[in-house]
C-alpha cells in the first residue's frame, strides 16, 4: 500500500504543477493561488518520492492512480474557490462588455425573453452592427453561450440572444411547428429597432439553424418576387450581392447567416448519445478548467431540456429541412460550420448544405463534437470575424 500511497502522490502532484502552470483554477487544490499551487506541488512529490520503493511493479499503480488524481483536482476545483460560473457574462456589471440588459420581444402573443449586449466602448466609438444568436435543441440563451458571446462582443458587435420556444424561460410556450417560425423575424425586427444598427447577422446553433434557415426561406418565398432597384453602395453583381438586407429582389431579415453544426436529417440513439459524449471528452478543450469547473458543467448539462409538441427533436429537424430550404436564400453570405467528431450533425451533413447553396463557405473543425463546437476557441475567433465583416460599416 505504501508504494500504492507514493505513485498516488506524486500522480497528483504533478496534476496539480500542471494545472498550476496552465492556470486550470477548476483543476487545483489551492483554486487560482499559483504560489501555493507551486508549495503544494513541491510537497507531494517530494513526499512521493520518499515513499517511493525500488520495485518496478510500483508502476503498475499509475494507471488507477492517474484518474484517481485527476477526479480528486476537478472535484478540488468544484469546491474550493472555483472560477465565477460563465453565465456571470450576462450580469450587468461584467468587463466582457459595455452593458447587458433583459429584454422581452413581442412575438405575437407572447413575450419571447433574451439579453442584449453591446460591446466594450472604451473609444466611445458605435456599435458597427449586430448579430442575434439561436441555440439548440435543450438549450437556453446563456448555457455555454459565453465564448461565442464574448467573440462576438469583441468584434465590436451587438449580441442578441434568446430563448426558442419551449426552451429556458420561454418554456410556457412549446416548440411546435410552424408556429416556432414566427421567434426569429420577431427577434430580428427588435434587434434592427436598436438605435445605430443597420446591417444585422444571424449565429444559429444546431436547431437553431435549421429554424433560421426556415425561417429565412419562408421570408424569400414571401417577399415580392418583383426586382427592386440596388441602394446606394451596394455590392450589386458582386459574389455576396447583399446591401441592406437587399438580396435577388426580396427584403431580407439579415445580411450574413452562420449555420453552426446543422443536422439535415437525425436518427437518435443510444450509441449515437454514448459516441458524443465519447467525442466531447476527446476535444481539446482543457483551456475550459481556467473558466469553469466541472460540477458548473454539469449543472450546465442537466438543466437543458424542452417542451414540444412534437414527438422528437428528428421530427422537428425533418419538418424544418434545412437542405432544402437553404437552397432558397439566393445569394446571402453564409457560413456552414460542422465539427470532424460530430455524430448528430457531422461533416458530410455541411458538405450537403454547401452544395445546394454553392455560395457558402465551409469549415470544418476537426477536434470538435456537436457539444464543444461553440467551444472552440479558434472556432469563434472565425465565426465572428466572419460576421462582422459583413454586417460592419464600410
Amino acid at each position: 500500500m505504501q508504494g500504492a500511497l507514493a505513485v498516488f502522490l506524486i500522480t497528483l502532484g504533478l496534476g496539480q504543477l500542471i494545472s498550476t502552470q496552465q492556470g486550470w483554477r477548476a483543476a487545483s487544490l489551492v483554486g487560482p493561488r499559483r504560489l501555493a499551487g507551486y508549495g503544494l506541488s513541491l510537497l507531494l512529490l517530494t513526499a512521493g518520492a520518499l515513499l517511493l520503493s525500488n520495485s518496478w511493479w510500483i508502476l503498475g499503480w499509475a494507471l488507477p492512480a492517474a484518474p484517481l488524481a485527476l477526479l480528486l483536482l476537478l472535484l478540488a476545483g468544484s469546491y474550493i474557490d472555483p472560477p465565477p460560473h460563465p453565465d456571470c457574462l450576462f450580469e450587468a456589471d461584467h468587463p466582457a462588455h459595455g452593458s447587458c440588459r433583459r429584454v422581452q420581444i413581442p412575438d405575437g402573443d407572447y413575450l419571447m425573453p433574451g439579453y442584449l449586449l453591446t460591446p466594450p466602448d472604451p473609444l466611445h466609438l458605435p456599435p458597427e452592427g449586430g448579430v442575434l444568436v439561436i441555440h439548440g435543441a435543450g438549450d437556453t440563451k446563456t448555457s455555454y453561450k459565453w465564448r461565442l458571446v464574448q467573440a462576438l462582443l469583441g468584434e465590436g458587435l451587438i449580441v442578441l440572444t434568446i430563448d426558442l420556444p419551449g426552451h429556458g424561460d420561454y418554456r410556457q410556450r412549446p416548440l411546435a411547428y410552424p408556429d416556432c417560425l414566427s421567434a426569429i423575424p420577431a427577434a430580428l425586427r427588435f434587434l434592427r429597432a436598436q438605435p445605430g444598427i443597420e446591417r444585422v447577422g444571424l449565429v444559429g446553433i444546431s436547431l437553431g439553424s435549421a429554424l433560421a434557415i426556415a425561417s429565412l426561406a419562408q421570408v424569400s418565398i414571401l417577399s415580392s418576387p418583383e426586382p427592386r432597384p440596388a441602394t446606394e453602395g451596394s455590392a450589386e453583381g458582386s459574389a455576396e450581392g447583399v446591401s441592406e438586407g437587399r438580396i435577388e429582389g426580396c427584403v431580407l431579415a439579415v445580411d450574413a447567416l452562420v449555420a453552426l453544426e446543422t443536422p439535415i436529417e437525425l436518427k437518435y440513439s443510444r450509441r449515437l448519445r454514448y459516441g458524443e459524449m465519447w467525442h466531447a471528452y476527446r476535444a481539446p478543450v482543457l483551456s475550459l478548467w481556467r473558466e469553469v469547473s466541472a460540477r458548473q458543467l454539469r449543472q450546465s448539462w442537466f438543466s437543458g431540456g424542452y417542451t414540444s409538441r412534437h414527438k422528437n427533436t428528428a421530427e422537428v429537424i425533418e419538418l424544418l429541412n434545412p437542405l432544402e430550404n437553404i437552397a432558397n436564400l439566393g445569394r446571402m453570405p453564409i457560413l456552414l460550420v460542422h465539427g470532424g467528431r460530430d455524430g448528430i450533425a457531422p461533416a458530410a451533413a455541411g458538405r450537403a448544405l454547401q452544395q445546394a447553396t454553392p455560395q457558402a463557405t465551409l469549415i470544418e473543425v476537426k477536434g470538435a463534437s456537436h457539444v464543444t463546437l461553440t467551444l472552440m476557441v479558434e472556432a469563434n475567433r472565425q465565426v465572428a470575424r466572419w460576421v462582422r465583416e459583413r454586417v460592419s460599416r464600410q
